[in-house]
């Protein structure tokens, strides 16, 4: 038994290979309407012939061939024909019905069939629909004032009266459900892909950028572009890694760079910093924005500290030693902001991020290198090395030192070195 339900099941949802992608599933709903209608119209024209009502017999040899064709002309790839004898014929039904027996059978509610089918096509503007609906309720206004008015054509003897009364009480909840139901369930299969889809682009979205600045860009148009006075940069470099990617295979030097970048991902994720981006080997953070945050440059400190702790987990590929990174730190005013239509990025511009740059580049391997200033907002904090005076471009030589922990508590109190 179950497998003719299940290749029942499996042809009602065939659909022909002619089918356009967009009427797929007005294709598989009108195939198992066209199909119910007929057999649901061959029922009516034993109940008609059992009544004896003649005219009714015959409008439903019509009415199978019209379904017949209907479903004929689907599988062939011609709808519209197929639709509008559907919707003719419903209208024709329920008049012809009403006129022949009166209105007690309820088939003056064919109409209802009609109003459903007019807003169920993909044909037509929904102007149409609602003109379409328009005819089909005047339509059955009309009949319904003339069958107040005349004696129906045939007289439905005694023992058919009960019969043509249920039947429509138990088929046009079928049919509506048949009718309706496709929909409901598209609907509420749409709906959830839809939130799917947008709950992973939300994800996506809040990789690229932080959460209140993807809550403007989807708010407004209006370019973003915000002032910081005080926020404290990181940049973080892989040392050796230009050289790696000379020796190693590229899926190897891929899953090495995946590796360590999620590594510094997890350390990050502990302090309240900002991703902003990576370059090839190198990795970009910052505190204090775009919410601020108490004492930004002890935050980036603490990150440089777990990054390069995080980093020499890791071994360098055929030498087996420990991977390190060049870090360099800086602080101060910045401009924030998205740019870019496509591909847009959330990226920092300004002195400080410069001199951060700077602080990396010209920094030491396995050293993480701060200009003097930013050393002197963590004193007593932070142990410090002197490196002294470095080169910058634009900038000239600048005093710099070397990060290398924090500092010792000693009777109570904190301990620096700036010397």
């Amino acid at each position: 038994m179950a497998r003719p339900l299940r290749a029942i099941g499996d042809w009602f949802r065939l659909v022909p290979d002619n089918a356009p992608a967009d009427l797929v599933r007005y294709v598989v709903y009108w195939r198992v309407f066209y199909v119910l209608a007929a057999v649901a119209h061959f029922i009516s024209l034993l109940t008609f012939w059992g009544a004896g009502v003649d005219l009714m017999v015959w409008f439903n040899v019509y009415s199978v061939l019209a379904f017949s064709t209907a479903y004929w002309l689907l599988m062939r790839g011609i709808y519209q024909p197929g639709y509008w004898l559907a919707l003719t014929e419903l209208v024709a039904h329920g008049v012809l019905a009403v006129i022949s027996v009166g209105p007690d059978y309820g088939y003056q509610n064919f109409s209802f069939l009609v109003l459903i089918l007019a807003f169920i096509q993909p044909f037509y503007r929904l102007q149409t629909s609602y003109l379409i609906a328009a005819g089909v309720l005047v339509c059955a206004a009309a009949t319904m004032i003339y069958a107040g008015n005349a004696e129906p054509l045939y007289t439905v003897p005694e023992d058919m009266q009960t019969m043509m009364t249920v039947s429509p009480v138990v088929t046009w909840p079928i049919f509506v459900l048949i009718m309706v139901l496709p929909f409901v369930r598209a609907s509420a299969r749409a709906e959830k892909e839809i939130a799917a889809a947008f709950g992973e682009s939300e994800r996506l979205l809040l990789n690229i950028l932080p959460k209140p600045i993807a809550a403007r860009l989807k708010a407004s148009n209006r370019m973003i572009a915000d002032d910081h006075q005080n926020a404290a940069i990181l940049f973080a470099d892989i040392a050796g890694f230009t050289a790696m990617s000379d020796r190693l295979e590229p899926a190897a030097i891929v899953s090495l760079l995946n590796d360590v970048f999620n590594a510094i991902d997890e350390v990050a994720s502990r302090y309240p910093v900002e991703k902003i981006k990576t370059i090839g080997d190198a990795y970009m953070v910052v505190a204090g924005l775009p919410h601020p945050v108490d004492d930004p440059e002890a935050v980036v400190a603490r990150l440089a500290l777990d990054i390069q702790a995080a980093v020499s987990r890791f071994k360098v590929p055929e030498t087996d030693e420990p991977l390190q990174v060049r870090i360099g730190l800086n602080s101060g005013k910045v401009v924030a902001g998205v740019i870019g239509q496509k591909k847009f990025a959330y990226d920092l511009w300004g002195d400080a991020v410069n001199l951060a740059s700077r602080m990396e580049s010209t920094g030491e391997i396995g050293k993480i290198q701060v200009p003097q200033d930013f050393a002197e907002r963590l004193d007593k904090h932070f142990a410090f090395e002197p490196r002294g005076p470095v080169e910058v471009k634009g900038k000239g030589a600048i005093e710099t030192l070397f990060l290398v922990g924090e500092a010792e508590a000693e009777n109570g109190e904190g301990r620096a070195s700036l010397t």
